[in-house]
């Protein structure tokens, strides 16, 4: 297992020094029943294969994606942007995905644990949450119902959209913007039943949370 390095500072010293109390709660543990048992019952938040986090530590989207960046450890690189069901969790918070994801426009290393896509990412796509970069949710909505499982990106999708992150006219745009791309008519049919998922109060409109 690669060691884990300075904390985010590949993505920024900011990212770097609000990092410090979160890579000091990490902890390595092997992947066993008994851990599986913990993450199950709340006791303990996996990150990695082997690198776990107690579940206060991520009880904030800063905290969230502190923790990835910490986990990711030397791994990290600059060029490393959160997203699909990573960006989703940051944002929304809930149980942690199985894998990490990463977008990246650069050369892609095997990192354990981790999907890793390779695409252009605008600019205008990307924010940053306690200086680590991710998808903003419009974008992350895309990406989600382009390639993951069904059950998972309708309920990640529906969520976004009823937290008022993300915006139906928002995801269509970006799904339209792409219709000759593989999983884009899929995508387009995956839309209509996130939002039928969403209450009807919820489907415009909204505040983002903090």
């Amino acid at each position: 297992m690669p060691p884990l390095g300075p904390a985010c500072f590949a993505w920024s010293r900011h990212a770097a020094e609000l990092a410090v109390p979160v890579s000091r709660a990490l902890e390595r543990w092997e992947d066993t029943p008994t851990t599986a048992r913990m993450v199950a019952d709340g006791y303990l938040v996996r990150l990695l294969p082997g690198i776990y986090v107690p579940p206060d530590v991520v009880g904030t989207a800063v905290g969230r994606a502190l923790a990835v960046g910490s986990a990711l450890g030397a791994s990290l690189r600059p060029h490393h942007v959160l997203a699909g069901v990573t960006a989703a969790w940051v944002v929304l918070g809930g149980t942690a995905p199985v894998q990490v994801e990463l977008i990246s426009s650069a050369h892609r290393g095997p990192i354990a644990g981790t999907i890793q896509r390779g695409a252009r990412v605008a600019m205008d796509e990307v924010e940053t949450i306690g200086g680590a970069p991710l998808t903003i949710p419009d974008r992350t909505s895309m990406d989600l119902l382009r390639f993951s499982p069904d059950a998972e990106r309708l309920a990640a999708v529906s969520r976004l959209i009823a937290a008022g992150h993300a915006s139906p006219e928002g995801i269509r745009r970006r799904l339209e913007a792409i219709t000759h791309h593989p999983g884009s008519r899929s995508a387009q049919e995956a839309m209509d039943r996130a939002c039928a998922l969403v209450p009807a109060h919820d489907a415009v409109g909204g505040s983002r949370a903090a």
